[in-house]
């Protein structure tokens, strides 16, 4: 028995951070350009270390559903998860995640914005905080692997970048045309319209709730934002606004139909940018959020983030993949292969803006310090609600005002069944 305890023990390797190597570590991620480079890089990790990279993937509406099941049942599946921002208060809350600083040493990154870092911290550390998370201690359980926050695009060919959102709109009005669009509205029902709406609403001065999770989508700065989006901006937009998601809205900017719209990096390197697929290359730019009646413009964080679930038993080896994942070496060839960084050294490198003109753009929009979806466990309900109540009213089917009033008696309703 003794023999065979040491040939074990001499058997184990040791992983780069301490602990047992294993052979392999399992991801689960989100099928689509968010992991493409993520996909491209990893088996770099395999050549330095011997640890197979598995990844697995799933579309968005599934990499949720499975994430949920499989945290439930504490099942040892995956080693590591992608996750998007707006499902870290639904795995905070249920702590299906591994503390990545108090466990495994993490530190802040000079070169790294605080947001990004905050972004992956539960509870959050600004904002409403959900009653079961109140006076819970902070920790960072989440890493961000792609830096998105949605910006805004403009034909640059054809007019000055609009500082302002009256500016955007007196430049679609201006720049409407026979199949050429003054703004494109992404406006599909729930997700769509609400990631496309939120910029507006914030930088209106208008908001979802209040920091005590009162609902404020029907107040007056709230309304109007509602009111500039489904009726001013609908004025110069493209037919049918309502039945538009983002792959539609790529489709005519790339085409050459359309003047300016919000825009997500990923939008930006799979078709905007794409000489195979856009005839606009070089014709767009890219900036932060114009200002609103507040007086800034708020970027929306829609950071991809990677975390270890509570039941890995590898959680110290997937610790040091985050880490190899997210150093400088690894991040430039990272950016190589398309991938969205949030490194500032990257994103205000000349040479790389030469290849990737929005990086810049997205540098200062994650220093204005953009804004998340808020951070509750019942946000996919509320979007839900928000996202049918908005379509309607840019679809003419009901007006901004009955619109606002019946979302925000459905989300009030369901937030008081929740205990908030």
């Amino acid at each position: 028995m003794l023999v065979i305890a040491a040939l074990l023990i001499g058997a184990c390797q040791q992983a780069p951070g301490g602990g047992q190597k294993p052979a392999k570590l399992t991801i689960a991620a989100v099928q689509g350009n968010e992991d493409a480079a993520l996909k491209a890089v990893a088996p770099l990790y395999e050549q330095k270390t011997g640890i197979k990279i598995e990844i697995v993937e799933f579309p968005y509406d599934q990499l949720y559903e499975k994430l949920v099941t499989t945290f439930k049942a504490n099942s040892a599946t995956y080693d590591l998860v992608m996750m998007d921002d707006p499902w870290m208060p639904k795995f905070g809350t249920d702590e299906s995640l591994q503390p990545l600083d108090s466990s495994y040493g993490f530190k802040r990154d000079s070169d790294i914005p605080d947001v990004v870092y905050d972004v992956g911290t539960w509870p959050p550390p600004r904002g409403a905080v959900p009653p079961a998370a109140k006076g819970k201690a902070a920790h960072l359980i989440g890493i961000t692997i792609v830096g998105n926050v949605e910006m805004f695009m403009y034909r640059s060919d054809k007019g000055a970048a609009p500082k302002t959102w009256d500016e955007v709109k007196a430049n679609a009005d201006k720049n409407k045309a026979a199949n050429f669009y003054g703004y494109l509205v992404r406006g599909k029902a729930t997700n769509p319209i609400v990631a496309d709406f939120l910029p507006i609403l914030w930088s209106f001065g208008g908001d979802v709730f209040d920091q005590n999770w009162a609902v404020t989508i029907d107040n007056a700065a709230s309304l109007k934002a509602v009111k500039f989006l489904v009726q001013d901006l609908k004025a110069a937009a493209q037919p049918g606004p309502e039945s538009t998601d983002a792959a539609d809205r790529d489709r005519l900017m790339a085409i050459g139909q359309g003047y300016q719209s919000t825009v997500w990096p990923g939008e930006i390197t799979s078709v905007i940018q794409n000489a195979s697929v856009s005839q606009v290359v070089g014709k767009v730019a890219y900036i932060p959020m114009p200002a609103g009646p507040s007086g800034k413009g708020v970027g929306m964080m829609g950071n991809w983030l990677l975390g270890v679930p509570k039941a890995s038993p590898n959680g110290q080896a997937a610790a040091d993949f985050i880490t190899w994942l997210t150093s400088t070496d690894t991040q430039k060839t990272y950016v190589e292969n398309g991938g969205i960084p949030a490194r500032k050294s990257l994103l205000n490198d000349a040479a790389l803006n030469q290849k990737n003109p929005y990086f810049s753009a997205l540098a200062k929009s994650l220093d204005a310090v953009p804004n998340w979806r808020p951070r509750t466990d019942q946000w996919n309900a509320v979007e839900t609600i928000l996202g049918t109540n908005l379509n309607a009213a840019l679809a003419g089917t009901a007006t901004p005002e009955a619109a606002v009033q019946k979302a925000a008696d459905a989300i009030r309703t369901l937030m008081k069944g929740a205990g908030y």
